[in-house]
């Protein structure tokens, strides 16, 4: 290949780049505006308490976080706003992130952290699910790239392009604007009541786990960054298990009995409802055997309202 033929090639070469930038940065930006202007659904929600929460309590945490905390409830027993900014199926690593971008605008008097007991086992899906965090990088690169790189050795390659930050995130856009999610402050109410049949066929149907018994010790590390982050805040700390249906044996459980250790090592307040007398075999006040129902919930943020309002002063 000649001088010339190299030159042509190498022309068309920067020309197709030009052309992929250029197409990359449109279909970018118009795919950014529609993430931004979500107005339900989870990612409004996240949007929300990046850029604009200023509550003076925040609750974090997976399913049992969004669908078990009113924020009502606390702001009428407490006198302090309130938003619920758990996010269902994630894990530590994506809350510690939140909590880095949320903090990094506002202090809050009060996080609330609902634990999950199997917050530190190993699981390939906390870390599939930190996609959901892409749509930040741009804004937050130094808080997002030492939990995003966790997943990939090429997250600064990958999230150079515009259109890759929020492509996995227009379906849900679509679906929110056809059909609106609405939540309460971030609270989603479930109203479905348990039955002792109904507990044996979700017990059946749900009985594959997403995580391996096995501690992760990046898991242990986000946990102990969350708690870190929080103090050099001077933002209190609370950690909360929360009810479930049926009681289960969790004293050998190594991922809920290494958080308790360290939530007392660092002096956070942990309050354990796994297995409360209050809400066992009660099928009245669950939705499913591990999410309580808007009674259930009501309830048991009224306790956690009242111990907030007795142990911890903000």
């Amino acid at each position: 290949m000649g001088k010339s033929e190299l030159k042509i090639t190498g022309i068309k070469i920067l020309k197709f780049v030009i052309i992929l930038l250029v197409v990359d940065f449109c279909l970018g930006s118009i795919s950014n505006q529609i993430f931004i202007n979500q107005k339900t659904g989870k990612f409004h929600r996240s949007t929300y308490s990046i850029y604009e929460a200023k509550e003076d309590i925040l609750i974090f945490g997976s399913s049992h976080a969004h669908r078990h905390y009113v924020p009502d409830v606390i702001e009428k027993e407490l006198s302090k706003t309130c938003y619920n900014a758990g996010a269902e199926g994630q894990q530590l690593l994506y809350h510690t992130a939140l909590q880095k971008m949320i903090l990094k605008r506002t202090q809050p008097k009060l996080l609330v952290l609902n634990i999950d007991e199997n917050f530190l086992y190993k699981s390939s899906k906390a870390y599939d699910r930190l996609s959901d965090l892409h749509p930040y990088y741009e804004d937050f690169k130094h808080e997002l790239r030492p939990i995003l790189g966790l997943n990939s050795n090429l997250i600064d390659f990958k999230l150079f392009f515009k259109s890759y930050q929020t492509n996995s995130t227009l379906i849900h856009a679509l679906r929110y604007y056809l059909s609106p999610q609405i939540d309460y402050k971030g609270y989603r109410p479930l109203d479905d009541k348990m039955t002792p049949k109904k507990a044996a066929i979700h017990e059946k149907n749900h009985s594959e786990k997403e995580f391996i018994e096995e501690i992760d010790d990046y898991f242990v590390k986000a946990l102990k960054d969350f708690i870190s982050e929080a103090k050099r805040n001077n933002v209190k700390l609370l950690f909360v298990t929360s009810p479930n249906l049926i009681e289960r044996n969790i004293s050998n459980n190594e991922s809920l009995n290494r958080i308790k250790e360290i939530a007392d090592s660092e002096e956070i307040p942990f309050l354990d409802f796994l297995n409360a007398p209050k809400y066992t075999n009660q099928f009245e006040l669950f939705h499913d055997p591990s999410h309580l129902n808007d009674d259930g919930s009501r309830l048991f943020t009224t306790e956690i309202a009242h111990f907030i309002s007795v142990n911890i002063k903000i």
